[in-house]
């Protein structure tokens, strides 16, 4: 279709060098943030040879940091291994939080129904509460009359009494 087109499995190199292994390389990596890969590939800005000869004999020559691909394989099957014990923490945190979670919405389940079967077993059916519900009200009535004129009574014993004893430890 393009004339220029290269194919991402062509074989320039060997397998190693297959374009598809550059389309996968920085998203994987950028998975697990800057693992700093830069000091695993050579980049060098020194002069450096990988011919023995050149760098024995010339000392302002250094030998170049060869590429190997075995410490990128090590080091993302680290990432991979790490993540994943991390992830499984993460599962283990949040499954002992659920089960507490669990077991005290359970309780506090099991203490509002008792509430709410307390309440209805002292409640009278619908048709009679009709007719209790207005005696019951007036009977609270009269009883909290009753208390208000008794409590009045002793309140009035009380000051009676005070002024006979001179007004001495009243109140």
């Amino acid at each position: 279709m393009y004339p220029e087109h290269e194919d991402m499995w062509s074989s320039g190199g060997g397998w190693r060098y297959w374009r598809i292994w550059k389309i996968i390389y920085i998203p994987y990596w950028q998975i697990y943030g800057d693992p700093m890969l830069e000091e695993f590939e050579e980049q060098s800005n020194m002069p450096c040879t990988t011919i023995q000869s050149e760098w024995e004999n010339n000392p302002d020559m250094e030998r170049c940091n060869e590429y190997d691909w075995i410490l990128i394989v090590i080091t993302a099957l680290y990432m991979l291994m790490s993540n994943l014990l991390l992830v499984n923490l993460l599962i283990a945190v949040f499954s002992y939080r659920f089960e507490r979670v669990q077991e005290n919405s359970e309780k506090l389940w099991r203490y509002l129904r008792y509430e709410v079967v307390m309440d209805y077993r002292t409640r009278i059916p619908a048709p009679l509460n009709l007719v209790i519900r207005p005696i019951y009200i007036a009977y609270r009535c009269i009883m909290y009359i009753k208390n208000r004129i008794k409590k009045d009574k002793e309140q009035d014993e009380k000051a009676v009494s005070c002024e006979y004893d001179l007004g001495v430890n009243c109140l």
